[in-house]
């Protein structure tokens, strides 16, 4: 469970550290692909996924979004992230703007993980709310696609993303870290980013390869 105590802990620690800390506790690599890029440049989000999958219908009367409002309203606790796939067919249609991002504001909210589009992005940019998408279009969606599951298993980024995993973005991207590895991820980050510290200090210290090795240890 992200608590609010860990939840400031990762938003503390860059994503390249994160993924630094799997690789050295030999986990899973789960940043996503580089496609999953911030609307905002050098914004940062952190939180829990709330996971919701859209498909494709033929005709508007068999298109339905009330699952993705009510998932919305159905959070109680701040720091959750939306999470939201949608076909390669509507990636030229915009699932989340300026109202997606006010009622997920309202909501409590931290952020937007799109696979697929977002628009109204100087909206968003206004709002300062982090959002992280596939690409950027400024199409209609409405009447052109339903709820096919929420709160299940979700594809972004060429991974899965179960719902109460954590998400961590910045501008390098995103990583997805499940709740039973948090503590280790997160630990071994802190402990790499104080081992990183240590070697910047003997390198401004003027110190030789050697002896910023002897100064700084071995990397956690």
């Amino acid at each position: 469970m992200l608590t609010p105590e860990l939840r400031q802990r990762l938003a503390n620690l860059p994503t390249a550290l994160l993924a630094d800390a799997r690789v050295r506790l030999k986990l899973p690599e789960s940043h996503l692909d580089p496609g999953i890029r911030p609307v905002v440049p050098f914004t940062a989000m952190t939180g829990t996924a709330v996971t919701v999958e859209l498909e494709a219908v033929e005709d508007e009367a068999s298109a339905d979004l009330t699952p993705l409002l009510d998932a919305y309203q159905a959070q109680s606790r701040p720091g959750s992230v939306m999470v939201i796939q949608i076909p390669l067919s509507l990636h030229g249609h915009g699932i989340f703007g300026e109202g997606a991002a006010s009622l997920a504001r309202r909501h409590g909210f931290a952020g937007a993980l799109i696979e697929g589009a977002v628009r109204d992005t100087p909206d968003l940019a206004r709002m300062e709310f982090p959002a992280w998408s596939r690409t950027v279009a400024p199409g209609y969606i409405v009447g052109k696609s339903r709820v096919a599951s929420a709160g299940r298993a979700v594809r972004v980024g060429g991974r899965s993303i179960h719902p109460g995993d954590a998400i961590a973005a910045d501008n390098d991207g995103v990583v997805v870290i499940r709740p039973d590895e948090m503590e280790a991820v997160v630990a071994r980050a802190e402990a790499i980013k104080e081992w990183e510290r240590r070697v910047h200090r003997a390198v401004s210290d003027g110190a030789d390869y050697q002896e910023v090795l002897r100064r700084a240890g071995p990397m956690p």
